[in-house]
């Protein structure tokens, strides 16, 4: 029990570590994107350009991804991926879909929370791929 509540809790702070860090590695080499996550950041005004949005949806899920599999790498049990996948596909869903939905465009809303659930499970499952141990 405490390995998988360690396993979810640990694949949520992956999740937040790894989209932050690849949104600040894009932030370094690419200086537009830069001033606009400064300004969402400090202002929380939406002014991505499209490819910046799409670079963003990317990081999403490469970081659901991550969380998935760290979630699943920690706990060893498939219970742990699917509370944490509820998690953050609730999370998102209510952040994106009722309280913020006006904020961001209707795409990138969808965009965010469609794949969010399945992307965590992908992370559990590839932390179970042949040769990989664990779960």
């Amino acid at each position: 029990m405490v390995k998988s509540i360690l396993g979810v809790v640990a694949g949520a702070v992956m999740w937040t570590i790894v989209f932050f860090a690849l949104a600040q590695g894009l932030a370094l080499v690419w200086s537009d994107y830069a001033v606009h996550g400064r300004q969402w950041m400090r202002e929380g005004v939406f002014t991505f350009t499209a490819a910046m949005a799409g670079c963003n949806l990317v990081f999403w899920v490469l970081a659901e991804i991550a969380g998935g599999w760290t979630a699943a790498k920690i706990s060893r049990r498939r219970s742990a991926v699917w509370a944490l996948a509820g998690l953050i596909g609730i999370y998102l869903a209510a952040l994106h879909l009722v309280l913020s939905w006006p904020r961001f465009p209707w795409w990138y809303n969808l965009g965010v929370v469609i794949p969010a659930v399945p992307a965590v499970w992908l992370g559990g499952r590839l932390a179970r791929a042949p040769g990989a141990k664990g779960v």
